[in-house]
């Protein structure tokens, strides 16, 4: 894979980045109505290198907070959540790395700087339970002994389609799991656009095969099983972050129905013969729906905010040993969870109450304010809600803790 020389990546705050966020806003609405995939977005996000945000300053990089990069993924879910979307494997990816030893730091540090961004290729389909580390993707030895043979096939990749970059979960020769990281363009790897979604529905979450693809030992990443009779230890910070970003994404899309519900009501010529004011935008009724939604918009940014500064005490605490038993990182996995609890309910009402600024006008495809919705319900259905309370309830009741599987 060539990437191009790398550039002084765009920085949290900076007139760059507003620029950045106008320019993938600007044909968002055309491309949910023609179902235009967002190639170009992403390539003006290469070259603004944001997905070196969070790599350090000292690096090269963006040098942005935790609670930073989770204001730019909201900012960016505002005018386009597909793509939002589409970068949630690629901030994953360097946020694990960033955690891991000096060499893996400088490797992601280079990529990122480069441009390149990193896809998601983790979950199978079939009769395995989900969040089961057990892959039919597997990783075997190359005859020569230089490499692997990776073979297998994913679901669920978003951001693949349009990454440089897969990084697939897979079994590895002696059983253990391996994150390898692929190029997409190598021979043996398709990437099918069969994502069929009611909503996100440029992400290209659909298909990745893996069909006898070379893999460099240089391009894995071993996790290698705990001693017998030990248990793993929980995934309870990649699992978190992984959470929070879904529920960020969907907390822009609010931010979206309140501007949208505000643009509607300007627009409207007029208005009820028996409404309060003749004028849409003095009507105290239409005033309180979109006060309800902005409120809660607020509510849910105060939510993930607050999980992220405890997700960023939780990674500080890792990196320096001082988290043993991964009391910090269970509290972040917590936190996580119950943003997710409030922000789908929130949201799932807010994208019903734009419909209630005006009359049967409203709902027609000129504006695609069911996109909103369509959204908000798909990203809602990553990790049912039920589940995550009935866990939150667990940890109060009984002391239990969460599954730190991944998806906690």
């Amino acid at each position: 894979m060539t990437i191009t020389t790398a550039i002084e990546p765009v920085t949290y705050g900076s007139p760059r980045l507003k620029e950045l966020l106008d320019a993938v806003g600007a044909g968002a609405l055309e491309r949910e109505r023609t179902g235009e995939r967002p190639f170009a977005a992403i390539d003006l996000i290469r070259e603004a290198r944001l997905g070196a945000l969070r790599i350090p300053a000292e690096a090269g990089g963006g040098g942005a907070t935790l609670g930073e990069l989770f204001d730019v993924v909201i900012d960016l879910a505002t005018v386009d959540v597909n793509v939002a979307h589409i970068l949630r494997g690629h901030f994953a990816h360097v946020e694990r790395h960033l955690r891991l030893g000096a060499d893996a730091r400088r490797t992601v540090a280079q990529l990122a700087l480069s441009g390149a961004i990193v896809g998601n290729a983790v979950t199978e389909l079939g009769p395995a339970t989900i969040g089961d580390a057990q892959w039919s993707t597997r990783l075997a030895a190359d005859g020569d002994g230089d490499g692997y043979r990776l073979n297998g096939k994913k679901f669920f990749t978003t951001g693949t389609l349009y990454a440089d970059y897969a990084e697939v979960a897979c079994g590895g020769p002696d059983g253990e799991t391996v994150h390898a990281l692929v190029p997409t363009d190598r021979d043996g790897v398709t990437i099918i656009d069969d994502w069929d979604g009611m909503g996100q529905r440029a992400t290209g979450t659909g298909t990745a095969v893996f069909d006898n693809v070379f893999v460099h030992k240089s391009e894995t990443l071993f996790s290698f099983p705990p001693p017998a009779g030990e248990e793993p230890a929980p995934m309870y910070l990649s699992g978190a972050f992984f959470q929070l970003y879904v529920t960020a994404l969907e907390v822009g899309v609010m931010h979206a129905l309140r501007d949208d519900a505000v643009a509607h009501v300007h627009q409207r010529a007029r208005s009820f013969a028996w409404a309060p004011s003749p004028t849409a935008p003095d009507d105290p009724l239409l005033q309180r729906e979109i006060g309800e939604i902005a409120a809660a918009a607020f509510a849910a940014e105060s939510s993930v905010r607050a999980a992220a500064e405890t997700l960023a005490l939780a990674y500080d605490a890792a990196t320096k040993g001082a988290d043993p038993h991964l009391d910090l990182a269970h509290e972040a996995s917590l936190q996580a969870a119950a943003a997710k609890v409030v922000v789908d309910g929130l949201a799932q009402k807010a994208a019903s109450q734009i419909f209630d600024v005006g009359g049967a006008s409203v709902v027609r495809q000129t504006y695609l304010l069911d996109r909103h919705w369509r959204n908000i319900r798909t990203l809602a259905s990553h990790n049912p809600t039920t589940y995550k309370a009935q866990a939150i309830g667990a940890y109060y009741t009984r002391d239990t803790r969460l599954p730190g599987s991944g998806y906690f």
